[in-house]
């Protein structure tokens, strides 16, 4: 089964509050919150079939820990040169030269953006994807491309909108003591009605 490595935003998800970060953390231990900027995010790799699925499961262990934490989006990962170079073990140099063409294989993927002092940065997929296929081994899971980036982000949207429409029946009483009946559906007169028409 693929491991993905995966990032999703979040809301009402407090650092300092050591009773929530413990919490999370037994139901999903592979997760690291982190915050920058006053944005809160949750990383995790994940062993999972699909992206998507790797993403629903980390949601719902954080929803079985703390059903405040709102999860708002999964989002694409970064990469400057230096997060390159820490990936394989290489120095900035050497991955600077691969961007450049200079060395290595060629074909490297051609950055997203510049930020901050002209700061190229990646897609970190893009990045693991050239990597596999030049053969250079690599930490961690596969990052999530952009469509796969989308396609979680809608899979947040409706497990958002099924936690807010389902009510938590496990927790009431009455649910623990009912017991199922089987059904009995009169079939025979409805058999005889569609064979008359």
């Amino acid at each position: 089964m693929p491991t993905y490595q995966i990032m999703v935003a979040y809301e009402n998800i407090d650092i300092e509050d050591l009773d929530q970060l413990e919490l999370i953390a037994a139901e999903a231990p592979e997760a690291h919150v982190i915050a920058v900027e006053g944005h809160v995010r949750v990383v995790a790799r994940m062993a999972a079939p699909c992206p998507t699925d790797a993403v629903e499961n980390l949601v719902d262990a954080i929803h079985r820990a703390d059903e405040t934490a709102t999860p708002l989006r999964a989002e694409l990962q970064l990469v400057a040169i230096p997060d390159i170079a820490a990936m394989v073990g290489l120095n900035r140099e050497s991955v600077r030269l691969w961007t450049l063409g200079k060395r290595g294989p060629g074909g490297f993927p051609c950055p997203l953006d510049a930020i901050g002092d002209r700061v190229k940065v990646w897609a970190s997929s893009d990045v693991h994807d050239w990597l596999a296929s030049a053969g250079i081994p690599t930490s961690g899971g596969r990052p999530l491309g952009l469509d796969e980036v989308t396609d979680a982000t809608r899979a947040i949207e409706r497990r958002r909108r099924c936690w807010a429409s389902w009510p938590y029946l496990t927790a009431a009483e009455e649910w623990h003591s009912a017991k199922f009946e089987q059904v009995t559906v009169p079939v025979r007169a409805a058999l005889q009605r569609a064979a008359s028409h």
